[in-house]
Formats: structure tokens, C-alpha cells, sequence
């Protein structure tokens, strides 16, 4: 089988020999002996069953067949080049596509941070962003749908590896409307998950909807210290939860950056929980023992160098 840099070669080889009309001369020319260049044409000519050269014409000349030859075997190896040029650049960071899965909420807050110095750097590369709840954004990675996910844990798929981009701790949040507010109160810290219990004891609860990610990390987290939420209102954009509890519909749970967008809509009281149980931790994900792509790699780099600026 002929290779592509061979073919390059008898590109140069026959084109020599059409200038200078001499095997001899030719041969100088390439610095090759003229024995050896003579030996490489005939065994090309017995491969492909053909006479290239017209050796009885002075000076030499290409046969019809070498003609034919010559300019198909240049279409050809352009046609190559073309090819590996742009799979080249298909393979580099700077070319190629990305499909990112998030929820609407968090999209809003970290892709506008993310995406514009991405797109500065790889601005060949198409970007493709699906808004959805973090349920069915991690069925799409599962199922190759989507590249990343960028979501809130808990991830509960053993088949899905992730990594840490950001974290900061969780807030409760208690309007004036309930028997335990105290006005003037600065933020306090709640010593464990169970401190929440008076707090939430027949008392109504905004939460966001089960299939947000940050959901599913405090129903299960108060599962496990036994708490049952007395739920009044679900929504599944957590600003617009924390406006409502602050508006004395009732108290709810978000992450700090949340909180601090309402702190000064109306006075209400706030209680850091503990970060080891209940913190609100950003990460990036992609199918368990996936070979990650170039794009995919310098998408994960650049948010990991974001960091906590990502939620500040």
C-alpha cells in the first residue's frame, strides 16, 4: 500500500524530470544518484502496470498515463492534506463542538462567567447549551447527549464522574412572620442540621422542586437527621424562593450568594448551616470513563480556574 509521504515523493520526482527533462539532471537536483532515481521510477511504473516517462522523446516527457497519473495523484494528496488539516483542528481546543447541560437558574448564573473567556480562546468551537432539570440533564449524559453537565450535588449515578468547581455553605432563611425571629438579629450559625427542627416545625416551607439538584441534597439530608418538612410551596428557581420566604410565605433553605440577593428586599433572620452536611457545592461532570475530547478538557480547566468565582 502507498503511503501519502511516498506519494509526495513522486510528486516532486516527476515534476522535476517535466523541468529538466533528464532523469541525470533531475536526479542532481533532488540529490539523489541517477541509478537510484532510475530504480524508483520503473518499480513505480511495474506497481501501477503503466509507462509514466516517454523515454524516447528528448527531452523526457510524460506519457499520457503519467499525465494522468501526475495530476490525479496532486488532486489526491491535496484532498489529504485538506482532510488532515482539518481533523487536526477538529482535534485541538480550538475547533469542533461542545454540548453543555444545566438548569435554567444556575445556567444564568455561571455561563455568562464561563462562556465568554472560553469563547475568546476557542472561538472555533460550537457551543450548544441545554437548559433542564438536573434529573434529565444527567439521563442525557448517560445516553451521550450532552458533554458536560454542570450541576449541584448530590449526583446519584454511579456511571457519572464529576469535579468540584465551587462551594459555599447553605442558609436557612426565617421571615418576621415566624414565632422565632428576632429583630436585629445578625447572621447566626446553626451547630447541626438538627438545630433546623424548631424552625421548621409546623411551620410552612418554600422548597424547590425535587428534581433540582440542591433539592435533592436538603430533603435528603433532613431525612437523615429526621426531619419532615411541612411543605407549602414549591418553585424551581431558588431566587425566586428566597423572595417569597423573606416576604413571610415561609422559610426556606438556599445557598449563600441566594441569600445575600434578598438581604435587603425585607428584614429576616439567617442561619448558617453546618458545610459539612448542607453546603451548596458546583460541579462538572461527564460519563464515568469517557475519553474527554480537547474541547471538553479545555471547558473543565477554564471553570476549574473560575473556581468560588463562580457563585461569589
Amino acid at each position: 500500500m502507498r503511503s501519502f509521504e511516498n506519494d509526495q515523493q513522486f510528486i516532486k520526482i516527476l515534476e522535476t524530470i517535466i523541468e529538466y527533462g533528464s532523469v541525470s539532471k533531475a536526479a542532481d537536483y533532488l540529490f539523489i544518484s541517477q541509478p537510484s532515481l532510475s530504480k524508483k521510477l520503473k518499480q513505480l511504473e511495474r506497481d501501477l502496470g503503466v509507462t509514466l516517462i516517454d523515454r524516447k522523446h528528448h527531452p523526457l516527457r510524460l506519457t499520457e498515463a503519467g499525465e494522468f497519473y501526475l495530476t490525479n495523484l496532486k488532486r489526491l494528496t491535496s484532498q489529504y492534506e485538506a482532510v488532515y488539516h482539518d481533523l487536526t483542528r477538529m482535534a485541538s481546543s480550538n475547533h469542533g463542538q461542545l454540548t453543555l447541560g444545566v438548569t435554567q437558574s444556575l445556567g444564568q448564573k455561571i455561563l455568562p462567567l464561563i462562556l465568554p473567556q472560553y469563547h475568546k480562546v476557542y472561538n472555533d468551537v460550537s457551543i450548544q447549551i441545554v437548559e433542564d432539570t438536573s434529573e434529565h440533564n444527567e439521563e442525557r449524559l448517560i445516553h451521550s447527549k450532552i458533554d458536560l453537565y454542570l450541576g449541584i450535588l448530590p449526583i446519584f449515578r454511579s456511571d457519572v464522574h464529576y469535579e468540584q468547581l465551587a462551594s459555599e455553605p447553605a442558609y436557612l432563611l426565617v421571615p418576621q412572620s415566624h414565632p422565632r425571629y428576632v429583630a436585629d438579629q445578625p447572621k447566626q450559625k446553626l451547630a447541626s442540621v438538627k438545630d433546623i427542627l424548631p424552625f421548621v416545625t409546623d411551620f410552612p416551607y418554600i422548597s424547590a422542586s425535587e428534581n433540582v439538584g440542591f433539592q435533592r441534597l436538603i430533603t435528603n439530608t433532613l431525612a437523615e437527621n429526621g426531619i419532615t418538612l411541612k411543605h407549602f410551596l414549591r418553585c424551581s428557581n431558588l431566587l425566586t424562593i428566597a423572595q417569597l420566604a423573606v416576604r413571610n410565605l415561609g422559610c426556606t433553605i438556599v445557598p449563600k450568594s441566594v441569600a445575600n440577593k434578598v438581604k435587603n428586599i425585607q428584614p429576616a433572620n439567617y442561619y448558617e448551616l453546618p458545610v459539612d452536611d448542607l453546603s451548596y457545592k458546583l460541579v462538572i461532570a461527564h460519563k464515568e470513563n469517557e475519553e474527554l475530547t480537547a474541547q471538553m478538557t479545555a471547558f473543565i480547566k477554564m471553570a476549574k480556574g473560575l473556581g468560588d468565582r463562580l457563585l461569589a
